[in-house]
């Protein structure tokens, strides 16, 4: 009788310890993959892969966009918002930019653009 009382508790406690440590480990998975947000988008963004182009976008909190390329400032501009759990579109252009995983790259769809935040 003794010896099955301890088994018992023994189960209980182990039981106890594998709940605790799979309730505090964190969720690393969904934390790297989440919904793009304006703190994402907003910010200056460089294109330095085609450096030829020189192109820089500007993105800001009122959910305005402006581009400079070839030395031209504001060659393109608009509103944007965002579409999609990884993406914004950018008006007038109808044109999708889609953010990688981690939310440190975008790409601009119809023309390959990788582009990268620069440091705030």
């Amino acid at each position: 009788m003794v010896k099955r009382g301890w088994c018992n508790q023994m189960k209980r406690i182990v039981i106890a310890v594998v709940l605790f440590f799979f309730a505090s480990v964190p969720l690393v998975a969904h934390a790297a993959s989440s919904r793009v947000t304006t703190d994402d988008v907003v910010g200056v963004w460089v294109n330095y892969r085609d450096k030829d182009i020189h192109q820089q976008i500007t993105f800001t909190k009122n959910h305005h966009w402006r581009e400079n390329q070839h030395g031209q400032k504001d060659i393109y501009k608009g509103t944007w918002k965002i579409t999609g759990k990884h993406e914004i579109t950018l008006a007038p252009y109808d044109e999708v930019i889609r953010f990688s995983q981690n939310n440190h790259k975008m790409t601009v769809i119809n023309y390959d653009h990788v582009l990268t935040r620069n440091p705030r």
